[in-house]
């Protein structure tokens, strides 16, 4: 029986998008270039993990020369990157603290800019506890990150359900016996959560 839920932030309960930094200051095929470029987005688990943007800078610098200028335009304009809420999360959170459901949070994010996203939807602030991946030094899809946010938040992992709208993160939280949700969007995620009867 499900007793506590986990929730992913970026586009479960914020609204993420990287290009948003990028459009209107550099060039479409620039902006193309850099958003499907392995070094980015090995950089952005790294800081996910816990390495600190500055060091992200000097290994974009090193690694893709030609891109680390855009990088400095991302990481200058990153809050353009969350443009607000998902719409509807915050409603059906609420409802489950209403109805005595604990809800948590697991985020891949870096630590310096967390702030962001809790400016973008205060509900972040009204769950139990919350995991930012850069402050722990670890990051979904690692196994140990959710054992860690078991322990953390005093659950047992067959009476718990991760909340994520990757599958790649939700098959490994299932290894270590979590129930699992891929979110697309409130409402779908409150049709599955009255399936369970927790709404």
């Amino acid at each position: 029986m499900t007793t506590a839920l986990i929730f992913d932030v970026a586009n479960v309960i914020v609204d993420w998008d990287p290009i948003r930094a990028l459009e209107g200051v550099v060039d479409a095929a620039r902006i193309d270039d850099f958003l499907t470029s392995e070094v980015f987005w090995e950089l952005n688990a790294r800081t996910d993990a816990g390495m600190p943007l500055r060091d992200a800078l000097v290994e974009m610098d090193d690694q893709a020369p030609q891109l680390a200028e855009i990088y400095r335009v991302y990481l200058d304009r990153f809050p353009l990157t969350v443009s607000g809420p998902v719409p509807g999360t915050a409603a059906v959170i609420d409802d489950l603290l209403a109805a005595g459901v604990p809800c948590f949070g697991l985020s891949n994010w870096a630590k310096e800019n967390f702030n962001i996203a809790r400016r973008a939807n205060p509900v972040i602030d009204r769950l139990a506890d919350v995991i930012v991946s850069g402050e722990v030094g670890l990051a979904k899809p690692d196994a140990d990150i959710f054992r860690y946010a078991l322990e953390r938040f005093g659950l047992e992992a067959d009476d718990t359900v991760m909340i994520d709208d990757t599958q790649e993160n939700l098959d490994s939280a299932s290894t270590v016996g979590l129930g699992t949700i891929l979110f697309s969007s409130a409402v779908q995620l409150r049709t599955d959560l009255q399936a369970r009867q927790l709404l």
